[in-house]
């Protein structure tokens, strides 16, 4: 197996987890931890932290401003409902400095509307083919929090717990009420998209 799209490498978690570079006996079972944790963070924060080519569709919005599902890093082509391409000329992104962008603004001197597609219909229309993600390159805090995340689930296979207060109850029970380290928690809570 190997890492795709993971937001530490096997030489950092094994770092980390003071295992030898050359030993390669957990290597899978590390990958796997470190795709977890890299997709956990993304679930949570409702991002990612690498570019992505994707083509996603949009309705038609009530003004000259259309909102984004995701973060975007570049556009490759905006596409009206009417199949028509929109140039860049037309419209301005949103903030219009630095990515990651939220929204796609119609220029208030432009002739360009949004358009229904042939059988009239606004749900769905646009299409906006681009480059998307929060950044092309993963942050360092969240490098860390993923190498924690991985680090804390591999120990648990040996019953360590590194990122929680464990709880024994007067009856002998033992509760773990979270498995995600608080660091990693608070960086998450840093870069989750918020409504």
């Amino acid at each position: 197996m190997t890492i795709t799209n993971g937001y530490c490498d096997l030489v950092e978690i094994k770092a980390r987890l003071g295992i030898d570079n050359s030993n390669a006996k957990d290597d899978t079972i590390l990958e796997a931890e470190v795709e977890a944790a890299s997709r956990f963070f993304d679930n949570e924060t409702q991002r990612t932290f690498y570019a992505r080519t994707e083509t996603h569709y949009f309705d038609i919005p009530k003004g000259r401003e259309l909102r984004l599902d995701d973060d975007l890093l570049s556009v490759t082509t905006l596409t009206n409902g009417n199949g028509v391409a929109i140039a860049s000329t037309e419209y301005t992104v949103v903030p219009r400095n630095k990515p990651p962008y939220y929204a796609i603004k119609l220029k208030e001197g432009s002739s360009v509307g949004w358009e229904l597609d042939s059988d009239g219909n606004s749900e769905g229309v646009i299409a906006l083919a681009g480059t998307w993600g929060r950044i092309a390159t993963t942050p360092a805090n969240v490098k860390e929090a993923c190498v924690q995340i991985a680090s804390a689930a591999y120990k648990r296979r040996f019953g360590e717990n590194l990122g929680a207060v464990t709880t024994i109850t007067a009856a002998g029970i033992t509760i773990t009420p979270q498995d995600i380290p608080t660091y990693a928690w608070r960086v998450i809570n840093v870069y989750k998209r918020r409504a």
